[in-house]
């Protein structure tokens, strides 16, 4: 008993004088889990800044009512040509980008999430959450 209060004081301890309001760790972290949680269809801008951040970059889909943002994390600031288009797979097979993450807007609601990251057994997958509100993870 005496062992797991003294485990837990001490993960206070740590966790209380971590940094965790610094510039850098502004955004959350965008893992699959988070997106699980907190994907919604019909969710506005406002709200989607307000969730996942605003760090991302962002342009047209196909038709003209059609945006959309791409969040994605870089290993050591590695640089790549983004795209709303082309997907960096093997950058991100490689580990050089983590993740990215695409978000549709028809307007201003969320449309379809589509979470693209490497898995633990190295494969790259897909999360997706469709219009419908359904969602799909398998491997690509």
């Amino acid at each position: 008993m005496n062992r797991l209060l003294l485990i837990v004081l001490l993960s206070f301890i740590l966790f209380g004088c971590s940094d965790v309001n610094s510039e850098s760790d502004s955004s959350p972290i965008l893992d699959k889990e988070f997106v699980e949680a907190n994907a919604e269809i019909g969710q506005t801008k406002d709200e989607v800044e307000e969730i996942f951040g605003t760090k991302y970059f962002s342009g047209e889909g196909e038709f003209e009512t059609n945006e959309v943002w791409v969040y994605d994390k870089v290993k050591d600031d590695f640089e790549y040509e983004k795209s709303i288009q082309i997907v960096p797979f093997d950058e991100i097979r490689e580990g050089n980008v983590d993740y990215q993450l695409y978000i549709n807007f028809v307007e201003d609601e969320t449309f379809m999430y589509l979470y693209i990251y490497r898995g633990e057994d190295g494969e790259l997958w897909q999360y997706q959450v469709n219009p419908d509100g359904t969602t799909q993870d398998r491997k690509m």
